[in-house]
């Protein structure tokens, strides 16, 4: 009879496999080994690394320990003491709770346990190599457990080249271990590489204190506590206000029952509270921790335990964002500043409303809108360019019943009569036979960003007195030491300072108007430390970034002067049609659509 096709998987592959879904990198063995080192009810939870992770991570504990016999049980699959039965399943505080995490490690390592009950007066040491026990032995040791895993996928070649450069999986390992730190700010942790040690957080007395030893105080005097129950649900925890905005996700810090998470419904509740006060494209910064009931959340829906799904989402997320509303509210009506918009759901700041109603009301017969004195605005950035007509045309275009008409050459628009401004927003220009609006922001970004990329590398730099210290996380920080000699060559001069840290000495002469930790920072969020950048796109992103800040906002007033003086910057650059972004920069209706909706052809 012939053999049939289908074959039961040997315990040794099936690990291998397991280990393939469980252990991603070094940071997941940290993550698992740490997770365990809290449920053994551990105070103290230290962390060495050697070649980030890839040759060493050894996780010592001062939690209960284990007998020899429990010892040797949690290296078989799914032996746990977490649960026993399926009803255990629904009410999980621990964790972790499959019994899948140190078999899975120990068949793509080489794994050493060493480890001792409190009183036990001796420990257990078990040598395990590629998921085979090699040695048992009794010893003497502290009482708490120590797991040494080594050389990570040695036997698995073909995960191992998917490893990184050790800068990128250490940066990795620090960004969950600062996770895992805030979870349980009453434990102390210690993260060590090569000696060194990276970070050292003491026992917090709270929140707050764990999130100053771990962001600095800078960001945690600006924090606004948050603090909510509701009947399914209680929400806790630290958010920025809208000036503390970065450019990524990553400083999104969420917690279902302490442990972190990355849940889409969760986040979409958090981002809608600030939907309003933050521009497009960058987050709020938030450490927030979501305790229900473990019979409403599944943790049980991810290899690795970092997505979760609420039984009852609205039930949930309502208490969240209830939360963060409360928390913004009483944060603007403490301080002196714009005045926090009763409903979030509002479309639009009251600022904006409020201008699109005076626009409303009219264009004052058409004259142009004059202010009592100049309008505040970033002083421009003084460089000489050449003065010459705008060059290209429109981007996009659409069907003529969708949207009006757009030229096929760009005017110059300092030769046409202003009508006005509308909405604080547009410039309303007459044309010979039509009607143009130019977004004003949009066509000072344009200036600017023409002026800074033709500054690069011609006006030299500028020395900062004093220099500017710059702290990133662990992730932002890789990227920029990769991306340091770059950067260096436009004209800064960066040093690196231990840990996260950065001192700015100098900056491009051409950037002095800006600040230059918010601009580094910017590009250390926006440029992984793998991706592939020539110097020209470095130029281009921090010439993005500074254009933006430095360029009149929507709702900025301008008088008639400033309006002719954007109008003769704007005929002087190379490109008109769009602002840095991508977006359409300027629009025109012309006199012949106007007479035809008027019916008067």
């Amino acid at each position: 009879m012939p053999m049939g096709k289908i074959k039961v998987l040997s315990d040794h592959l099936c690990n291998q496999i397991a280990a393939g879904e469980v252990v991603e990198r070094p940071a997941a063995v940290v993550k698992e080994l740490v997770e365990n080192s809290v449920d053994a009810g551990a105070r103290r939870i230290r962390v060495f690394l050697e070649k980030g992770g890839r040759a060493l991570v050894r996780v010592v504990d001062d939690g209960e320990g284990m007998s020899p016999e429990d010892a040797l049980l949690a290296l078989e699959r799914h032996a746990t003491s977490k649960i026993a039965t399926a009803e255990d399943l629904q009410a999980i505080r621990s964790l972790g709770f499959r019994g899948e995490a140190l078999p899975s490690i120990a068949a793509v390592s080489r794994l050493e346990m060493i480890t001792r009950e409190k009183e036990a007066v001796s420990g257990t040491r078990i040598v395990v190599e590629g998921g085979t026990i090699r040695t048992v032995e009794e010893v003497g040791c502290p009482a708490g457990t120590s797991i040494t895993v080594r050389d990570l996928f040695y036997n698995v070649p073909a995960r191992r080249k998917f490893l990184r450069t050790v800068e990128t999986e250490t940066a990795h390992i620090s960004d969950m271990f600062l996770r895992l730190a805030l979870a349980q700010p009453d434990l102390y942790w210690q993260l060590a590489h090569h000696d060194r040690t990276v970070h050292d957080f003491p026992k917090a007395a709270s929140l707050h204190d764990r999130v100053y030893h771990v962001f600095g105080p800078a960001v945690a005097k600006s924090l606004i506590p948050v603090d909510f129950q509701t009947e399914h649900a209680a929400v806790r925890g630290l958010i920025g206000p809208p000036e503390l905005q970065r450019a990524n996700s990553r400083s999104l810090f969420l917690f279902v029952n302490k442990r972190p998470v990355k849940d889409t419904l969760l986040t979409h509740a958090v981002l809608t509270a600030y939907d309003t006060l933050l521009p497009k494209g960058t987050y709020p910064f938030v450490v927030l921790f979501v305790d229900v009931p473990p019979r409403l959340v599944d943790v049980n829906v991810h290899p690795t335990k970092r997505e979760v799904r609420f039984r009852d989402p609205p039930l949930v997320l309502d208490g969240v964002r209830r939360a963060m509303a409360q928390g913004l509210e009483s944060a603007m009506k403490a301080s002196w500043t714009r005045p926090f918009y009763a409903s979030l759901e509002s479309p639009r700041p009251a600022a904006a409303a409020a201008a699109a109603a005076e626009s409303r009301a009219g264009l004052q017969g058409m004259q142009p809108w004059t202010v009592s004195g100049p309008a505040a605005r970033p002083e421009p950035i003084p460089m000489p360019w050449p003065n010459r007509l705008p060059e290209g045309s429109p981007a996009g275009d659409a069907p003529r019943e969708e949207r009006p008409h757009e030229p096929t050459g760009p005017p110059a628009f300092s030769s046409l009569r202003i009508l006005g401004q509308l909405a604080c927003a547009y410039i309303l220009l007459e044309a010979p036979d039509g009607l143009i609006l130019i977004d004003q922001h949009a066509a000072h970004e344009r200036i600017s960003y023409e002026r800074l990329m033709a500054g690069f590398g011609s006006a030299g730099s500028q020395r900062l007195a004093p220099p500017v210290v710059l702290d990133l996380p662990p992730l932002e920080a890789d990227a920029l030491s990769r991306w340091l000699p770059e950067v260096q060559s436009l004209g800064f001069d960066i040093e690196p300072f231990g840990g996260g840290s950065f001192v700015i000495h100098a900056m491009p002469s051409v950037l002095k108007h800006t600040d230059p930790a918010a601009l580094i920072r910017r590009l250390a969020e926006t440029t992984p430390a793998e991706e592939r950048t020539p110097r020209v796109g470095l130029m281009e992103k921090l010439a993005h970034t500074a254009a933006c800040h430095a360029s009149v906002r929507a709702g900025q007033r301008l008088n008639l002067e400033e309006m002719r003086q954007l109008l003769k910057d704007l005929d002087a650059t190379r490109l008109s049609a769009t602002c840095p972004h991508g977006r359409p920069l300027w629009w025109k209706i012309t006199l012949d659509q106007i007479q035809r909706f008027f019916q008067r052809t």
